[in-house]
């Protein structure tokens, strides 16, 4: 028998045709998988030997129905029982080598195939399917041995000219590939895939004037290829956003539903920071995929960004309704309620997430800021002191830890502090001038100014820490020139009130009195509540002699700090001196 024959002896037919109706009708619906579908070839198959044909017939149905139900192993049997009843059909050695593949095993597919070659080397569809298996298996130089054979025979075959040059490719052969390609596109200009593998070799070389002929050309011709599109937009990207931006819109007016190119639309507006525009695209493709996670995760954290945060909540709170694992939506979530003031239910997302997410150190921060903001400041230093037992060193953590106890006057246990995130993070300058600001509180000065001096070195534009040793030189009243040079510079990096009274008082100790009061009056319009500030304009009108302005001044810095008794004695003074 062959498969190309009809059937010859009709009784088998009549003797099998109840059966193989009954069967047809089980299985009609369920015949999903390729290699089980009714097709041209398989209808070929039809028996001319009475007997043994008729038990490869039947061996061959219930091989496909097996296959229909997703019996792999036993269909897989039942179709080698057919070759052993037909052992001269090549399709069903085909079909059998596919079955091999359907079930990821390559090598029995290569030994079905040949066998089967060796019975037929004519035979196209062995070689061609063979040099696919041994392309799968990386074993490149067998494929094309195999694919040029399949050419010989069938020399219009296109297919096999593509297959022929993404070998040469994985061989990094390019140079031979394009040859093929372009040899193609001669004799077949239409060829698409041809085209579009011919550009991606001409980038991959670098070609980038001939790569973007190419997909030109391509889209001339197929102007609804999406992948083209894609490919060419992001070379265009590249050189012409502008143009980008048009070809991607061109192709949405006449495809709205491309997904794939909507989305790249939204990248391109994330990238250039156009985050309302970006939103817009995002909302327009979860409109068809209104499940889609990744596009709720988008469009969540663009609200965050735009701080919409009751915008962000739904669209975070909408991807927990979907998958309630991802641990990552709960804390946006908790960002987004947080910014709403929903402290107590944010603090409940953020207690969720567990140490081996990967968003637990951010998470754990942010929960220890929300304790603390709640009045659980105990709370947060545990769970800070907690993440540091566990191996988690960030400066931040630090930093929070270190602020915390400060504000509980743990002076002690936060300069320990300090010194431990300083060890961990030798060169974190926001740790070095906490630490000199807590040496600065237990009156050892010159501890602290080492330390703001070692920032410098790390960073000479801490603003905070020119400020602190202008400051410091100012009341010492030494080197007031570089104090002047460090506040000038301090103010230029960071506009605060209290650099501009830190250069104030420097223009004071140096005697430039009109330019000491152009800078604190100043720093009191901007702290008007600092009775630090106040006692420096008061020290200023008084050596003025603006007797009226810096009495006012005193009162307003006592109003402030009544324990402020250097005031009360200058303030005294000045009474005394006025009367």
């Amino acid at each position: 028998m062959k498969i190309q024959g009809c059937l010859s002896v009709k009784k088998i037919v009549s003797s099998l045709l109840p059966f193989l109706i009954f069967i047809s009708g089980c299985v009609a619906v369920n015949l999903s998988p390729s290699l089980v579908q009714d097709d041209a070839s398989s209808a070929k198959y039809q028996s001319e030997l009475v007997d043994p044909e008729a038990k490869a017939l039947f061996a061959f149905s219930e091989f496909r129905i097996l296959g229909a139900e997703n019996r792999w192993d036993e269909a897989i049997i039942a179709l080698k029982r057919a070759i052993s009843f037909d052992s001269q059909s090549d399709y069903l050695q085909l079909i059998l080598a596919k079955a091999y593949l359907h079930q990821q095993q390559p090598e029995q597919a290569v030994a079905t195939l040949d066998d089967l070659l060796a019975k037929d080397p004519e035979n196209i569809a062995g070689h061609e399917l063979l040099g696919d298996v041994l392309s799968y298996q990386q074993k490149y130089v067998l494929a094309l041995d195999h694919f040029h054979r399949a050419l010989e025979r069938a020399p219009d075959n296109d297919p096999l000219q593509l297959r022929i040059a993404i070998a040469l490719t994985r061989l990094e052969r390019q140079d031979e590939a394009i040859i093929v390609l372009e040899m193609l596109l001669e004799q077949h200009p239409d060829a698409g895939l041809a085209q579009l593998t011919l550009a991606r070799l001409y980038l991959g070389k670098k070609q980038v004037s001939q790569a973007s002929v190419i997909y030109q050309q391509l889209l001339e011709r197929h102007p609804e290829q999406q992948q083209a599109v894609l490919e060419y937009g992001e070379l265009l990207e590249q050189q012409d956003q502008d143009a980008a931006l048009e070809l991607y819109q061109s192709f949405l007016a006449r495809n709205p539903r491309a997904v794939s190119v909507r989305e790249r639309v939204g990248q391109y507006f994330l990238v250039q920071s156009q985050l309302n525009d970006a939103l817009a695209q995002f909302q327009t493709i979860r409109q068809q995929f209104p499940d889609n996670l990744s596009i709720i995760n988008r469009i969540g954290l663009i609200q965050l960004e735009l701080e919409n945060w009751p915008e962000a909540e739904n669209a975070f709170r909408s991807l927990l309704n979907l998958d309630d694992q991802q641990q990552r939506s709960s804390y946006y979530l908790a960002m987004a309620l947080s910014a709403q003031g929903e402290i107590e239910e944010a603090i409940s997302f953020l207690e969720t997430i567990n140490s081996d997410s990967p968003v637990y150190s951010e998470a754990a921060l942010h929960l220890t800021y929300l304790y603390k903001q709640s009045g659980q400041n105990d709370k947060a230093i545990e769970l800070l002191r907690q993440m540091i037992d566990q191996d988690i060193h960030q400066p931040d953590i630090y930093y929070f830890l270190v602020a915390f106890l400060g504000d509980r006057e743990d002076h002690q246990q936060a300069i320990e502090a300090a010194l431990a995130g300083i060890e961990k993070n030798p060169e974190e300058t926001q740790l070095l001038y906490q630490l000199g600001v807590l040496y600065e509180k237990q009156d050892k000065r010159q501890d602290a100014v080492q330390m703001m001096e070692k920032i410098l070195l790390l960073d000479d534009a801490h603003s905070d820490a020119l400020n602190f040793l202008a400051y410091d030189q100012a009341e010492n009243g030494t080197d007031l020139e570089l104090a002047l040079t460090r506040a000038q510079k301090a103010l230029a990096i960071k506009p605060s009130g209290y650099i501009v009274d830190t250069l104030g008082w420097i223009y004071f100790k140096m005697g430039r009195f009109s330019e000491s009061r152009e800078q604190l009056e100043k720093a009191t319009e901007m702290h008007p509540n600092d009775a630090v500030i106040q006692e420096h304009l008061g020290d200023l009108y008084r050596a003025m002699k603006l007797w009226d302005k810096a009495v006012s001044a005193y009162q307003q810095a006592l109003e402030i700090d009544s324990q402020a008794t250097q005031v009360e004695e200058k303030l005294k003074v000045l009474l005394l001196e006025g009367n």
